[in-house]
């Protein structure tokens, strides 16, 4: 029986297409570990976890619109986390102080953090200079990186592919369209279970 070749070409799209799709799996997870707990997302825990992406992202070397990104947040909500919290404040200040003494890696473009979160705006619909800006890279540099690693460009192509239907581009972000069930912490030390979009339930400090 003849063996059918695969295009070097469609194999790289389809690589691509999967690591797309794969940019929320720790989320996905995280979910089903509580799952398996029999727990319900609890609100405190959630935000916690989003500052703590934003502080890696600003230890990795980006800026407050590229925290937001990595965070699932808005950059609204994001300086509103830090005027409400003093302790996320100063940890995201240490944070990018850190990065920028470490500085760059010689001859590095991007690190995997920038990419995940240049990716993610593009299949949110931005367009090509702003997504790379988010990640403090010009949009010459980004074109150049895509025609000098094929991998990237085929990423960046899938990200497009992603993007949701035209006539939803001008809704707001994935992770303020939703209602979801979580647990809310009462200060009292009781819980109960709401439902609420998500940006009104990241509006207040952990």
């Amino acid at each position: 029986m003849e063996e059918r070749r695969v295009d070097p070409a469609s194999r790289l799209e389809s690589w691509a297409d999967g690591v797309v799709a794969d940019l929320d799996a720790q989320e996905d997870v995280d979910r089903a570990l509580l799952h398996a707990l029999g727990a319900r997302p609890s609100l405190r825990e959630e935000t916690a976890a989003r500052m703590a992406d934003a502080v890696r992202a600003a230890a990795l070397g980006l800026g407050p619109p590229g925290c937001a990104v990595a965070a699932g947040v808005s950059e609204r909500l994001l300086t509103a986390w830090q005027e409400h919290d003093p302790t996320f404040a100063a940890a995201m200040a240490a944070a990018a102080t850190m990065a920028r003494a470490r500085g760059p890696v010689p001859g590095a473009t991007l690190n995997a953090t920038a990419l995940r979160v240049l990716l993610t705006a593009m299949r949110g619909g931005a367009l090509h200079g702003p997504a790379a800006a988010l990640v403090g890279m010009s949009g010459r540099a980004f074109y150049r990186l895509r025609r000098e690693r094929p991998e990237v460009g085929a990423l960046v192509a899938a990200a497009r592919r992603a993007r949701p239907k035209k006539a939803d581009r001008r809704k707001r972000p994935k992770y303020e369209q939703h209602y979801r069930l979580v647990r809310i912490d009462d200060p009292d030390g009781a819980a109960r279970v709401a439902q609420v979009p998500p940006e009104q339930a990241h509006s207040g400090p952990v």
